[in-house]
């Protein structure tokens, strides 16, 4: 993902020459111009270049972009007079430097970076340019180092670092000719917002995400890609933002259509996750219907790797939607096989969606051991990549250390004190580093228990209510099933006319209610006893060591307690809800399930006769 998005940025950005430039040197706008040629033939980028004096003219300036045109393109090698071009002198480059510093910065920078991948050389240059007080020029060399971390060093911390150095001072591509920088703030927002993802900050991410889209929108719409969307997507919806993902899904489907039909795909799976994560009336269907259209769209005849990997995805996402989990499982399987069998088509981020994927679908079906099992591996992914920069970042501390114990060590030297004083250094860095291991282990610990609180939050917890989920209560009732059940009841709770609050005050006001009758549930029930949020605007409660006329009391109570709310935050409307009931005792009961549907049935029966009204079996109508 990184290298496309920056060599897009270092072949189009440059083609914008500096005012500054302009009087020194006027033939800095006709070197600089051929950058647009890049990605081209190489036949039309020698006619352009004979177009100029590039090949002909005796200047620090020309040898400078004659010879990163040459180490950029290997294959002008083939042709003459490019054979016999040399590597520019220092001199050479300090010319282009009192030219124009920011675009000595950035030719420097990419032929340090990119050509000789030297992380030393690119911070002299850094240094040799924060004491010329330029920041701009800074800002350049230091969006370079970042991008040598990412790509070359799979080193996360200290490309943040970088990044964060560089934003405060880099320019805006607003699109003219004020400026001829190689990287620009789109750019730097953009790789914020993406390694944030990776590292499974989401709400960081999702900041820097809409900060890169508002700018680059209107600035360098053209930069955009269909790919960039797609984190956007599932940042929303991860974030429980279903209106801005699904918005962001739109665009996505329009930015699809300009690029190759595999992408589409994607585009359509992206709608179809939102859609199945939202759950509201309908969704389902919608989701459904764009799976078909992906079906629809697509042509097998024509595919790569890449469009066969993501026709799986489509494929999995229907069979897991359709609670069809060993269909789901067996094409998550042979989609994993055909991403590993061919690592160079896909990124660390296209496996990143892969788990999630499979994480999604075991939530939706309630497959508890999957479910956690897929966020354990997200859980690693982010640990691995942290960890990694956080060695990577003990090393840069180490060694700047060790250059200041040097330094120590010379100063004493001429004090005849030379050996002493080294013992004395080393002890101490050996206990610096110590502490930092320990500071480090410490940083690993904290972060995986709170991993694990959110794994235990996405596995038992209802996000809306803050009640348990279904999973954590069929867990509970497996194990009331293994005793002795009598005096043991359940209820299954149902809010009356639902749908008419949402669709009459909106779901906002839905939302409350649901929120209120779980408050209200919580408060009436005994520390044994358990509910949860069965689905929808369905509760279930497990009450023990109680009969089911006493169980019928306690519902009583909260039907009382939640008819007497008439105000609502989310409306200035007033208006009152009930819920209709079905009641059971389980020692009557072989398993869950079947005590389970009889409450269904009860429910449905006070539904017909009337609502906001409790039903139990018939032998146990009367109070004995």
């Amino acid at each position: 993902m990184f290298k496309a998005k920056v060599f897009a940025c270092c072949f189009l950005l440059l083609t914008l020459p500096p005012v500054q430039a302009a009087e020194a040197e006027p033939s800095l706008y006709q070197y600089s111009g051929l950058f647009q040629y890049r990605n081209k033939d190489t036949a039309e980028f020698i006619d352009a270049a004979r177009q100029t004096d590039l090949l002909t003219a005796n200047t620090p300036v020309a040898r400078v972009f004659r010879y990163i045109y040459v180490q950029g393109q290997p294959d002008l090698a083939q042709y003459t007079p490019w054979q016999s071009i040399e590597s520019p002198s220092e001199a050479d480059w300090q010319t282009l430097k009192a030219t124009d510093e920011i675009y000595y910065a950035a030719a420097r920078s990419l032929m340090t970076g990119f050509i000789e991948q030297d992380e030393a050389k690119l911070k002299a240059l850094k240094q040799e340019l924060l004491i010329t007080g330029n920041k701009v020029a800074v800002a350049q060399v230091a969006s370079m180092l970042a991008v040598l971390y990412l790509d070359f060093k799979q080193d996360s911390l200290n490309a943040l670092e970088e990044l964060m150095y560089a934003l405060p001072e880099i320019q805006v591509n607003n699109g003219n000719d004020m400026y001829g920088l190689l990287f620009d703030k789109e750019f730097v927002l953009f790789h914020l917002f993406a390694i944030l993802y990776d590292l499974g900050a989401y709400e960081s991410s999702y900041q820097y995400g809409k900060a890169y889209f508002d700018l680059a929108s209107k600035t360098s719409p053209q930069m955009m890609h269909s790919s960039d969307y797609f984190l956007m997507v599932q940042l929303a919806s991860h974030l429980g933002k279903y209106n801005e993902a699904l918005d962001y899904a739109d665009e996505l489907q329009i930015v699809a259509q300009q690029e190759h039909p595999s992408a589409q795909l994607y585009a359509l799976l992206a709608k179809v996750s939102v859609y199945a994560r939202r759950g509201e009336p309908g969704d389902l269907q919608q989701a459904f219907e764009l799976l078909g259209m992906a079906k629809l769209s697509s042509k097998p005849k024509d595919w790569d790797v890449v469009d066969e990997a993501r026709m799986l995805a489509v494929n999995t996402m229907e069979a897991g939607l359709r609670r069809d989990m060993p269909a789901a499982k067996a094409l998550l399987t042979q989609l994993k096989q055909v991403m590993a069998e061919n690592k160079r088509h896909f990124n660390l981020t296209d496996f990143k969606h892969v788990t999630e994927l499979e994480r999604f679908l075991a939530e939706f079906n309630s497959d508890t051991e999957l479910a956690i099992k897929a966020s354990y591996q997200l859980v690693r992914q982010e640990r691995d990549k942290l960890l990694n920069a956080l060695n990577n970042r003990l090393d840069k501390l180490s060694r700047g250390m060790q250059a200041d114990i040097e330094l120590v060590n010379f100063e004493k030297l001429k004090a005849n004190n030379i050996a002493q004083q080294q013992a004395i250094e080393t002890a101490n860095l050996k206990t610096i580093i110590v502490l930092l291991v320990a500071l480090l282990v410490g940083t690993l610990a904290a972060w995986l228990f709170v991993q694990r609180r959110r794994i235990h939050q996405l596995a038992y917890i209802d996000p809306l209510t803050n009640a348990p989920n279904r999973r954590f209560m069929f867990n509970l009732l497996t194990k009331v099933f293994t005793k002795a059940r009598k005096g043991n009841c359940i209820a299954l709770l149902d809010i009356d006319h639902f749908k008419k609050v949402n669709d009459t005050y909106g779901h906002q006001t839905g939302d409350e209610v649901l929120v209120k009758c779980s408050q209200l549930i919580r408060q009436r029930l005994r520390s044994t006893d358990q509910y949860c949020r069965y689905g929808g605007e369905e509760f279930l409660l497990l009450l023990k060591d109680t009969t089911v006329h006493q169980a019928q009391e306690v519902i009583d109570d909260i039907r009382s307690a939640l008819h007497a709310v008439t105000s609502w935050q989310s409306t200035e409307e007033e208006f009152a809800v009930s819920f209709s009931c079905g009641l059971v005792e389980l020692s009557t009961y072989e398993d869950i399930d079947k005590a389970i549907a009889h409450c269904d049935t009860l429910l449905y029966t006070a539904k017909n006769q009337g609502r906001g009204r409790t039903i139990l079996p018939q032998g146990a109508m009367q109070p004995v």
